[in-house]
């Protein structure tokens, strides 16, 4: 029995998406049988050996994280991103009690609010930034952290 290639299987593998960049945790990684570690590392060096004229990064910052509608962000979380909500056409004065202050927003108040960036950049009510979290994955710790597999899959035949 033959086993069909797939066409541009990584392409594929993708999605819609439009990452650049294929990021794997390494605790997951070194928890897996060293028969498959095996075959994977010599995949990358494969692709090392391939592409060695092709100028890399000296190194890259990954973080763990999601991605927020800048409508949904709170308070807190628009403070640490440096995002600021606008609900008026104009500055919010300063002199006035707090009676007046809340009878000038009732009168001034827009619909909706407009959003603005650290830089000052008006940003889309639904447009989605990058909000920082803590990794889910444990640390590999030098080799030893290790996860057990839902599964092993020794290959993957596609019909």
């Amino acid at each position: 029995m033959t086993t069909r290639v797939q066409t541009e299987a990584i392409h594929k593998h993708f999605g819609l998406s439009y990452a650049n960049y294929l990021v794997l945790p390494r605790t997951l990684l070194q928890s897996m049988p060293d028969e498959w570690q095996a075959q994977f590392v010599a995949l990358l060096e494969k692709l090392d050996v391939s592409f060695h004229h092709v100028p890399q990064a000296d190194a890259y910052e990954v973080n763990a994280g999601t991605y927020c509608e800048v409508r949904e962000l709170g308070d807190v979380l628009m403070g640490q991103l440096g995002i600021r909500e606008d609900w008026y056409d104009e500055p919010v004065p300063e002199d006035l009690s707090p009676f007046d202050l809340a009878e000038w927003k009732a009168e001034h108040e827009k619909d909706r609010p407009v959003y603005y960036d650290k830089g000052g950049r008006e940003m889309e009510p639904h447009e989605e930034v990058f909000v920082r979290e803590a990794d889910p994955v444990p640390h590999y710790d030098r080799g030893r952290a290790r996860v057990e597999p839902f599964s092993v899959v020794g290959e993957v035949n596609s019909a």
